[in-house]
This record gives structure tokens, sequence and C-alpha cells, in this order.
């Protein structure tokens, strides 16, 4: 077995989103798979121009990323991609196999970072409402049962 086919069988990165679906990092090529569709796109680095990522049309946390190619076609990679820690981490793997590579928006991966931040921000708002508002009526329980008692 030549090294070329020893090196192209594992990937470099995996981002699995949904299911039976993951994008897969290879030194020569980027592979899109559904296997409940039933679909598979091979893309060799070469042939991408640019890589965008969008948020979704009806749910902006399920990301779309489109490509770019050099023959000035553009192909939809992924749409509905929700797992975007994974995918951050494959970016920096990413640009350095393929430096000439643009992404857009140029800080990807800064702008991730700061939607993960902003979303464990707002879980954790939502969270401490909800404990806050329990307490309230916990409170509030007791003091009814208290004023029934007296009377």
């Amino acid at each position: 077995m030549s090294t070329e086919k020893t090196t192209n069988t594992f990937p470099i990165s995996v981002v699995r989103y949904g299911m039976g679906k993951e994008i897969q990092l290879y030194a020569q090529e980027l592979v899109v798979t559904s296997r409940e569709e039933g679909r598979e796109v091979r893309l060799p680095l070469e042939t991408i121009e640019r890589l965008t990522l969008a948020p979704g049309e009806p749910n902006p946390s399920k990301l779309v990323l489109i490509a770019d190619l050099t023959d000035g076609s553009t192909l939809l990679l992924v749409e509905g991609m929700t797992n975007a820690r994974e995918f951050r981490a494959m970016l920096p793997h990413l640009t350095q196999i393929c430096p000439e590579l643009q992404l857009d928006p140029p800080d990807m991966a800064e702008q991730l970072r700061q939607a993960l931040n902003n979303r464990r921000a707002w879980n954790l708002t939502c969270l401490g409402a909800i404990v806050i508002i329990c307490l309230f009526l916990y409170g509030l329980y007791f003091l009814v049962a208290f004023i029934g008692m007296h009377h």
C-alpha cells in the first residue's frame, strides 16, 4: 500500500452533525456524507477557492456551509449543521493544509467561538431564571400556607 493511500484512508478531522451526517477532512480532499440521503460529496482541496459559513434561514443556529470552487461554480456542502464546536476545531487543520483557502467571514473561528459563548451564557441565564421562579413559587406557597394556618 502506498503512503498516499495510507494517509488518505484516515481523516485528519471529522465533524459529525445530525444522524449519519459528517464532514471529513483528509490531506487531499474534503468529504461530506449523508447516509440517510445516500449522498456523498468529495471535493479535492485544490478545487475549493472559498468556504462560506452562514446562519440557516428558518433557524440561525443551524449553519449552512457553501463552497465556491475554482471553476466559478458554487456548491452547497452542508445545510443544518449544529456542531459548531467540532467545526471550529477543524478550521485550523483546514487552513494549515490549504493556506490559500479563503474563509467568509475571514475570522470564522473567532465568530464561532463567540457564538458558542453566547449560547452558553444564554443557557445559564435561562436556567438561572427558572431556578429563581421555582424558589419564588416555593416561598409563595409557604407564605400562603403560613397565613392560612393563622386564620
